[in-house]
């Protein structure tokens, strides 16, 4: 009878483990070697949408005695928090898990405190984040915090009435300096803008364009392409290849920065402005 290398071994394990994530608890039984493989899967990506899983979490990451001190810096990547988590319990995540990659958090916070500031404090640093509120807290998310520092993608879901308001973008006040990939909502429904509002979404967007490295700028919309706003925001912004109006397929749901889906969204806006003019023939904006 055959035997299996450990290297394939591992990697149908690992499989079986992302494919299914209530499985891969039974796979973590099979032997100590097989645990520890199917655990660093199951740590990658922790999504956190109520109390109880998180005093869960917590105990695990705060009382575990057979790893080692860094175990969880290294193997948490991704983290999704979708309900209002106190400050001090998010501190004491990014205390632990300091080497999150990819960040969500969509929900309102009512805590004074900045989020990105005590994640800052504690050495987070992600390189993709999706939000909607959460540490992009308004009138002022703070962006000039070390913990933006090292964004390369930013699904900003806040309403236009936010972002577009807030401050320095008008100035030198900060900078973003590894972004390249940047989303924005440009949703209003059945309204028409004024004209004074279509000049301060597109005076926003302009002072976004001016971050070096930024190559992509997408707007999501809701309105349909005879919408006199949109007409007017693509008509100011038309010389600008990097940015792209879109329609997203999935409106409600949540945008999690690790996820393929969103993956996907970065992927098709890259295609349009990687095809340039001869890609848009005309067209407001793209579905996706």
């Amino acid at each position: 009878m055959s035997v299996l290398i450990p290297d394939i071994l591992r990697a149908i394990f690992e499989t079986a483990a992302r494919e299914d994530g209530r499985s891969a608890l039974n796979l973590a039984l099979v032997s100590r070697c097989v645990r520890n493989w199917v655990e660093i899967v199951l740590y990658s990506t922790v999504r956190l949408s109520r109390q109880r899983t998180t005093n869960n979490f917590l105990r695990t990451i705060e009382t575990s005695h057979d790893k080692p001190g860094c175990y969880f810096s290294i193997h948490v990547k991704s983290l999704s928090i979708v309900y209002d988590m106190p400050v001090d319990q998010i501190r004491r995540i990014g205390q632990i898990c300091s080497g999150i990659q990819n960040l969500t958090t969509w929900f309102i916070s009512t805590e004074r405190l900045p989020l990105a500031q005590c994640l800052s404090e504690v050495g987070v640093r992600p390189k993709r984040l999706a939000a909607w509120h959460g540490v992009l807290c308004s009138p002022d998310p703070h962006l000039n915090l070390p913990f933006f520092t090292q964004l390369t993608h930013l699904t900003v879901v806040n309403i236009w009435e936010q972002w577009s308001t807030w401050p320095h973008l008008d100035s030198s006040g900060f900078t973003l300096p590894n972004l390249t990939h940047l989303s924005l909502d440009l949703t209003f429904g059945a309204r028409v803008l004024a004209s004074w509002e279509v000049l301060a979404i597109t005076d926003a967007v302009l002072a976004f364009l001016d971050f070096q490295s930024l190559r992509i700028c997408g707007l999501r919309v809701d309105q349909p392409a005879e919408s006199p706003t949109l007409v007017a925001v693509a008509a100011r912004l038309a010389d600008e290849e990097r940015v792209v109006l879109y329609r997203h397929g999935e409106p409600f749901q949540v945008r999690e920065a690790h996820s393929d889906k969103e993956g996907k969204i970065w992927g098709a806006l890259e295609q349009v402005v990687v095809r340039g003019s001869s890609a848009r023939k005309g067209e407001v904006f793209f579905v996706i």
